[in-house]
């Protein structure tokens, strides 16, 4: 006779199910009441009922729950989370848990929850390239309510395309935190914010003012004027930034700290963390390259991270009559000559309208307007001119009359003046002469040519 293998069962229970089990055998052996086993357990008692007559039928495995160490259906496949670790080691070693996710359902349709990845990242050992900062307690500025109201404008410097530093403006609204404008310079300069403003205009309009710190490219150093200058009439001291902005009515508040315009802050470090990777990904390794990924790439950040306002837009639209270009560039002033020409730079241009060489006053003031857009235009009397280039200094036209100043001489007094008389004022008295005028002090004076 064979001996029979009874097969082990090892069963691996909880403190709860255990209760159960001790619960239910004690009322089968009669020791207990239905009323007080459910006392006991906090079931009612045709729960109690239930269990019992489980128990008494299936053993202890009537307590454990029925899906032990089975796996679920909605668990992910094995396959696909070696697949999510091998790419996040490789292709996308750079990117933290949330832009991960993100990129797995854009480039390869991987459709997972956050917390799901960020699970099965963990448990293969993967850390977030991300520092968790510890949370400080800080009082935040309410948003403004609606969009238009304030757009704070700013630049950061990072290793954007590698590892020499440049510079990317920006700018963001406050009320709904859409970017309204990207643009990435070697440094921080007043074409990076013009390129930045006509992004905003041309997406969103113009807003009623922008919060930005106390660089000079936005407000002069000299400060505001004294009263005594304000008394003679000049004018305030302005940058060219400034100046556009008061050209189109928006105004321009200074922020006193960076913890001020937080909210321009705290996107540079989004950014800084997720668009490298995305430059990365696109190939991108030029200025040129990343600004003109920036404008598709903005929509796609909006849609990610912008707010709901609680109002509605005060962004205004450009009037159709005015030209951008002519408003965000460099105004310097110049007086012309007879010819129509005026220096700028050690150089020397001349207005030309339709190909001729424009009609002007002579001495006229001109403001030279110039960008990288738009080159070298002159604006004179409410027009905007071409101009063109001259190769020598213009010679000044002999139908000019050029106004000189003549020293004037002192002119000597005659021999026979009232001041070369020796008596006192000039004069000689004589009381006897009834046609002699009154003279000073109530006398009467005549003049004496014998005393000369």
């Amino acid at each position: 006779m064979s001996p029979i293998m009874i097969r082990e069962e090892i069963y691996h229970m909880t403190a709860k199910e255990m209760a159960r089990l001790k619960v239910a055998e004690r009322l089968i052996e009669g020791e207990m009441t239905i009323k007080g086993a459910a006392e006991v357990l906090g079931l009612s008692t045709r729960q109690v009922i239930r269990i019992k007559e489980r128990v008494r039928k299936y053993g202890l495995k009537a307590v454990i729950h029925g899906n032990r160490a089975r796996k679920p259906k909605n668990a992910v496949d094995d396959k696909i989370k070696d697949l999510i670790v091998e790419l996040k080691r490789e292709k996308y070693a750079g990117t933290n848990f949330s832009h991960f996710t993100e990129l797995l359902q854009e480039k390869e349709s991987v459709v997972l929850s956050r917390p799901t990845v960020h699970r099965i990242l963990r448990n293969a050992g993967i850390v977030s390239p991300k520092k968790k900062k510890k949370v400080k307690a800080h009082h935040y500025r309410a948003r403004k309510k609606c969009p238009g109201m304030l757009v704070q404008l700013d630049a950061s410097p990072y290793r954007w395309l590698g590892d020499e530093n440049f510079f990317l403006h920006g700018a963001i609204d406050d009320a709904s935190g859409n970017v309204l404008g990207l643009y990435l310079c070697k440094e921080e300069c007043l074409e990076g914010y013009f390129e930045v403003v006509r992004q905003m205009i041309k997406g969103s309009g113009i807003p009623v003012s922008t919060y930005q710190d106390r660089h000079t490219i936005f407000f002069s150093p000299k400060g505001k004027l004294s009263i005594e200058d304000q008394l003679e009439g000049k004018l305030e001291p302005y940058t060219q930034f400034s100046r556009a902005m008061g050209e189109l009515g928006v105004t321009m508040i200074p922020a006193g700290s960076p913890q001020a315009k937080g909210r321009i802050e705290r996107l540079w470090g989004t950014l800084q963390d997720r668009l490298i990777q995305e430059f990365i990904l696109n190939g991108i390794k030029d200025i040129e390259s990343a600004n003109k990924f920036m404008a598709s790439y903005i929509k796609k950040f909006n849609k990610r991270f912008s707010v709901v306002p609680k109002g509605e837009p005060v962004f205004r639209k450009l009037d159709k009559g005015i030209n951008l270009d002519y408003i965000l560039c460099r105004k310097i002033s110049r007086k012309l000559d007879g010819g129509s020409a005026f220096s700028y730079k050690g150089k020397y241009f001349k207005l030309v309208s339709y190909g001729k060489v424009a009609t002007t006053i002579p001495r006229s003031k001109i403001s030279v307007l110039t960008s990288s857009r738009i080159g070298i235009k002159a604006s004179y009397s409410g027009k905007v001119y071409s101009v063109v280039r001259l190769e020598n200094r213009p010679r000044v036209s002999g139908n000019i009359q050029v106004k000189t100043k003549i020293k004037k001489l002192p002119k000597k007094p005659a021999a026979n003046h009232p001041w070369r008389s020796s008596y006192p004022y000039g004069f000689a008295y004589d009381r006897s002469d009834p046609d002699i005028a009154k003279g000073l002090f109530g006398s009467t004076l005549a003049w004496n040519p014998d005393n000369q």
